[in-house]
């Protein structure tokens, strides 16, 4: 490549026109600075996952940002355009409440601008996250744990105590600003306009409203997809916000549907991502992938882009990418939680064995249904001594699971009647079945025979069937 068409390569990957000239006499060549590297991040397409479908889903790996995730977008915005409306001048000390993310951006941006920087953050954070904002320079809080709402109401005080300048990620209009000029534009022109729906976790909501905001004015059929977290979650990232603390940058008419997301489906879409596709990111983004998937179920001929916001790296002190956390998966499943699980599924050893069975009393922490509470030891005794793996669905509790509307229920593609059902899972979906014969076995010995005879009857799979000619 000449030395002219290197210059112009990159100036032109230059997404934030930041370009720095070398006084060396006779040098007037402009290299860009780290602040254009931000943006126009890889879209790429997942490859096993999806399974067989007319979908094409993809991944947008905002962890190639130079701080590592979306919220470098917003960092450089919000210090921007306050310098440009004089509400930050030099020597200022910025102050900001933060998960994590918005925290390592900032950090990363004020040492690029020369600011000093306070972050408040709840304790339970990685240790990840807390060294990369002290790296950078950044001076950290504590609060409780899980506690963001004082982290936001800290911040204020210490402006009101003139103590620095709150840029507010979750009410200033230069987050959003960063996505309508950004992330929009870059799925629409790297889709070529084909995107028909977008998933982004909402924390602040910065960048499902921006980003919204942009697809919509070039498509309004565009389906905006949020995540919140499912009751018990504690997903860095994805907030469900009190009334009071609902970040005012975000509008309701943005959003076409929210999905809530549990810790448990995004924790093992998370690992699969890393495991499946090589894709190595956050619990969010597991959950955002995990969308994709429930919606990849539900439609046909769509072109899906889900937010993949950071790396892995910094939760690996978490323990979310251990040996210890990959040997639990596959874990139970809900009814919603199925489209995701099943796309996942393929990927542990064989035979693969789908049990629907009645959920869990909460109050005993056993199976409401008798027949369950008989035969689950034998079927988890059997599918464990083939080797294989048993995917449990929770069809819901007792009224749940006789209203005929139940989606099992309806669903050709299943014919659940009753529960127990265990299903063989191929590549083409359900396979063969015990249904009513695994209901009336009389003892658990009486279903393990049951089960293990079923498990011998399929055919085997292509890796044991070549080990087994070799022999």
């Amino acid at each position: 490549m000449s030395h002219s068409a290197l210059a112009s390569g990159l100036h032109g990957n230059s997404s934030n026109g930041a370009t720095a000239t070398s006084d060396r006499s006779g040098d007037s060549q402009e290299y860009p600075t780290i602040e254009a590297e931000v943006g126009n991040t890889p879209l790429v397409r997942l490859q096993r996952l999806p399974g067989r479908t007319s979908n094409v889903i993809l991944a947008k790996l905002e962890g190639d940002n130079p701080a590592g995730s979306v919220k470098d977008r917003p960092a450089i915005s919000m210090i921007s355009e306050a310098e440009k409306d004089g509400s930050l001048k030099p020597g200022d000390t910025l102050i900001e409440a933060t998960s994590g993310n918005t925290g390592i951006a900032l950090a990363m941006a004020a040492a690029i601008k020369g600011y000093s920087l306070k972050l408040i953050m709840p304790s339970n954070m990685s240790e990840e996250r807390r060294a990369a904002m002290a790296a950078y320079g950044a001076e950290l809080i504590s609060v409780p744990a899980g506690k963001m709402e004082m982290a936001r109401d800290l911040a204020r005080e210490m402006e009101s105590r003139g103590e620095g300048v709150v840029l507010d990620q979750f009410g200033n209009s230069s987050n959003p600003l960063a996505h309508y000029r950004g992330t929009g534009p870059e799925i629409w022109q790297q889709t070529g306009g084909r995107v028909t729906h977008f998933v982004s976790s909402m924390g602040t909501t910065g960048t499902i409203m921006g980003t919204s905001r942009f697809l919509k004015e070039k498509n309004a059929d565009v389906q905006i997809v949020g995540l919140q977290p499912a009751d018990g979650a504690s997903i860095a990232g994805i907030r469900k916000w009190p009334k009071e603390y609902l970040p005012s940058i975000f509008d309701k008419r943005r959003v076409d549907r929210v999905m809530e997301i549990s810790q448990r489906e995004a924790e093992e879409t998370m690992r699969s991502l890393a495991r499946v596709e090589g894709i190595f990111a956050g619990v969010s983004s597991g959950g955002a992938i995990s969308a994709a998937l429930r919606l990849s179920d539900e439609v046909e001929n769509a072109t899906i882009v889900a937010i993949v916001c950071d790396r892995g790296d910094r939760y690996l002190s978490t323990g979310v990418f251990s040996e210890a956390a990959a040997a639990k998966d596959p874990q139970p499943c809900t009814v919603e939680e199925f489209p995701s699980a099943k796309r996942r599924l393929p990927f542990f050893p064989a035979p693969h064995l789908v049990l629907f069975r009645a959920s869990d009393d909460p109050a005993t922490g056993e199976s409401w249904c008798p027949d369950v509470r008989r035969t689950l030891p034998a079927v988890e005794a059997a599918v464990a001594e083939a080797g294989g793996t048993l995917l449990q669905v929770l069809v819901g509790d007792r009224p749940t699971w006789k209203s005929p509307d139940h989606p099992f229920r309806t669903d050709m593609r299943l014919h659940i009647g009753g529960v127990p059902t265990l299903l063989h899972w191929t590549s083409d979906g359900a396979g063969a079945r015990l249904g009513s014969e695994l209901e009336r076995a009389p003892t658990t010995e009486a279903a393990k025979q049951l089960v293990s005879g079923f498990i011998r009857s399929l055919p085997m799979p292509q890796s044991r069937l070549a080990a087994a000619n070799a022999r």
